[in-house]
């Protein structure tokens, strides 16, 4: 070690003015404080994402998991168990944030008030900021386009019964077809399969069983509806109780749609 400094020649380091040095050490702290500052932005939007996903993930299936878990239905639980997720993933992202980000100590409130003044640090959060944004979103019109399926059926519903549809059931139907023009089908596909045109369809079909519509009745006598249908009187019970979020999720609509001629009769069916 003594050989390797008595090597080093002082002469070859450059050297740096201490106004230099100053001005160095201040930019490091500034980028690191501005890069915080954004990391915190699209953590905590992240957060309300993940949590929110996980809420409407136990939504769609709390129903199923009902069932499987005691055999028979507990009505409660589509509503107490995505509360919970919500609640639940939320405290839990919040916990690991500030575990993670605890050794960076506490924000300076004097630091953060020049920060705030700077014209690039708006710049670079309004640039960050539109990753965040773009996830809200895209969460939100998640959520409104699957209601908006379930306002489509009811809609198919009262226009079997003549019956007129009330302004919220309208408006969610529009915002619905808004969504879907705004952004590309494929991209709810993951996120939502319970909205798919094709399950909605076959949604509508069982809401009408009852009573279907002249040009619903040689659907309606497709084997695999009739098995679905007739098999278990469950589900048309749903439909008179009105549940028809219900019968979009429950799980006897995706073996269904496993059988590939089912599928294509449903694609190629205009309600």
């Amino acid at each position: 070690m003594s050989d390797f400094l008595s090597a080093v020649s002082l002469d070859q380091i450059p050297s740096v003015s201490l106004g230099t040095a100053a001005l160095l050490i201040f930019g490091a702290i500034a980028s690191l404080a501005v890069l915080r500052g954004l990391l915190r932005i699209v953590w905590g939007t992240l957060i309300v994402c993940l949590s929110g996903l996980a809420a409407f993930y136990c939504w769609q299936h709390a129903t199923d998991w009902g069932r499987t878990l005691t055999s028979k239905e507990i009505e409660w639980l589509p509503y107490a168990l995505p509360a919970a997720a919500f609640v639940s993933v939320l405290l839990g992202l919040r916990a690991l944030g500030r575990f993670i980000v605890k050794p960076l100590g506490e924000p300076n409130d004097e630091n953060a008030v020049k920060n705030r003044r700077s014209p690039i640090r708006w710049a670079l959060t309004l640039l960050f900021s539109l990753i965040p944004t773009a996830l809200l979103w895209f969460t939100g019109a998640t959520f409104l386009r699957h209601f908006g399926s379930i306002a489509e059926i009811q809609t198919y519903v009262n226009e079997v019964a003549q019956q007129p549809d009330t302004s919220e059931i309208g408006f969610l139907v529009k915002l619905k077809h808004d969504v879907e023009q705004a952004f590309p089908e494929n991209w709810f596909a993951a996120v939502d399969p319970l909205a798919d045109e094709a399950r909605i369809k076959l949604a509508k079909l069982i809401s009408v069983a009852d009573d279907p519509p002249p040009k619903a009745i040689p659907v309606l006598e497709v084997q695999a509806i009739q098995d679905l249908i007739l098999s278990d009187d469950s589900l048309r019970q749903l439909a008179r109780d009105g549940r028809y979020a219900e019968i979009l999720r429950d799980p006897r609509l995706d073996v269904a749609l496993e059988n590939d001629d089912l599928r294509e009769v449903m694609q190629g069916l205009e309600l």
